[in-house]
């Protein structure tokens, strides 16, 4: 049995963690394991690598009052994707004014508290689907972003469009964003996945789906906030004429975006219209889908 015990720094996390994860599907590989000191704020990760199926694993210890065991999706590399049946949404069948507000990609510190900011003013819920390796660089602003009461999926490592991956490309853009997020803000995100700028054929979606993914949520009403060739007034126009009762909005989290300028107008319209705001999970909860 083979041990490593790297340190890190995760701000803002104030209880004894405990993260499972096991691996690969069908074998018992690696486990690992994380604690955080509430003193200190240092993430210890233990991984423990299994050399034979005949080694029995040790009892592993955590010497910290009340640890809180915490589950990862349990997504998992498998090749047998062709039979999977993926879950995809693109806007949810209801007839109610309710939309899904989401976020997608990542930002610097001041971005993510305004588009926070602008949320909170308004009473608004969202949905962000994260980077990996952005949270893995900022943990504290993922955990800062679900303090304020929103959730968090999935929008792969390293934002490359999944079509023409392979399949282990693709299954570990999906599973070490959800083992990024999870250590990030100390429980599993939500279990669904956005491709990267909507990128989606049927075979990807069943590799995505193989490695336990859920959902794959697409774009939907894009606002397409991100491009610097429209003004702030054609952003606006193109939630507005998108939109209907159901409706999944992508935003988007980027530094010298649309968003915050027009986030604010975009919010007011919609509550005008008379559109309440629900996020990904409990729409699929009040649909279910």
């Amino acid at each position: 049995m083979r041990w490593s015990m790297p340190g890190k720094m995760v701000p803002n996390i104030d209880k004894t963690v405990v993260l499972l994860h096991p691996r690969e599907k069908g074998c018992d590989g690696i486990r690992k394991l994380i604690w955080v000191t509430a003193i200190s704020g240092v993430l210890l990760v233990a991984c423990c690598h299994k050399d034979s199926p005949d080694q029995a694993e040790p009892e592993v210890v955590v010497e910290h009052d009340e640890p809180i065991a915490v589950e990862f999706n349990q997504l998992a590399f498998n090749d047998d994707f062709q039979e999977a049946e993926p879950k995809i949404i693109d806007r949810f069948p209801i007839e109610d004014k309710k939309v899904v507000l989401t976020f997608d990609d990542w930002a610097s510190d001041e971005t993510v508290n305004e588009v926070l900011s602008i949320l909170r003013e308004h009473g608004i819920r969202c949905t962000f689907f994260l980077i990996g390796e952005g949270v893995e660089r900022n943990p504290g602003l993922a955990r800062t972003i679900l303090e304020d009461g929103h959730e968090i999926a999935n929008h792969s490592y390293s934002h490359p469009e999944l079509p023409g991956l392979s399949l282990r490309e693709i299954q570990e853009q999906v599973i070490r964003t959800d083992e990024v997020l999870t250590e990030a803000i100390g429980e599993a995100p939500a279990n669904y996945v956005r491709p990267p700028r909507g990128k989606l054929d049927h075979e990807t979606a069943q590799k995505v789906t193989a490695a336990g993914v859920d959902y794959i949520i697409q774009v939907g009403v894009s606002s397409d906030d991100w491009n610097p060739a429209l003004t702030d007034q054609e952003v606006c126009e193109r939630v507005m004429d998108g939109v209907q009762p159901g409706s999944i909005i992508t935003m988007h989290i980027l530094d010298n975006a649309h968003t915050v300028r027009v986030l604010p107008g975009i919010l007011d319209w919609l509550i005008g219209q008379g559109y309440e705001f629900s996020t990904v999970g409990e729409m699929i909860s009040e649909t279910g889908l």
